[in-house]
């Protein structure tokens, strides 16, 4: 579940039953009992809920109307001061590619590059706003998430940049 406090500007989840903190960054538990354990990633993609319903016309989603008086399209950190900017973070293995949106924005279709050994394609969605890899290995993580929490977590990943031309 949420707990409610940051770690590095980055949400921590609460695991009830050890009452360890999780890193949602870094898959892994920073404090309690199971500190310095992983997760295993799972698959994701940051989409309009039209777009999912499209692809999955099955899906079920939570209802806002749980009792509580509470707005749930409210972000709670939104007056929080620091940057927003979303990016792309690709890992093969212990090698780690952050792809700024600002950049994948420029480019005219997908982008072809390799990460490691692995090559990779790159999809920028300009209408959605979001970047995702074409059939994504299972041995390749990618999430999207912002890019100076990509930076303090991934200090060592490359920084995509367009080519000049």
């Amino acid at each position: 579940m949420v707990s409610g406090l940051l770690y590095q500007r980055n949400l921590l989840l609460y695991d009830r039953e050890t009452e360890s903190l999780w890193s949602q960054l870094v898959s892994q538990a920073v404090t309690g009992p199971l500190a310095g354990k992983s997760l295993t990633v799972l698959p994701a993609e940051n989409t309009t809920w039209g777009a999912w319903r499209m692809f999955h016309p099955g899906t079920q989603a939570l209802s806002s109307a749980t009792g509580y008086n509470r707005d749930y399209g409210l972000d709670p950190y939104a007056s929080y001061l620091f940057s927003r900017v979303p990016a792309l973070l690709v890992m093969v293995g212990r090698n780690a590619k952050i792809y700024p949106f600002e950049e994948l924005k420029k480019l005219r279709g997908s982008l072809t590059d390799h990460v490691g050994d692995q090559e990779l394609k790159i999809l920028y969605d300009r209408k959605k706003q979001t970047a995702r890899m074409e059939n994504q290995p299972a041995t390749v993580i990618a999430f999207v998430a912002f890019i100076d929490d990509l930076k303090t977590f991934y200090p060592g990943a490359e920084i995509y940049q367009r080519p000049k031309r």
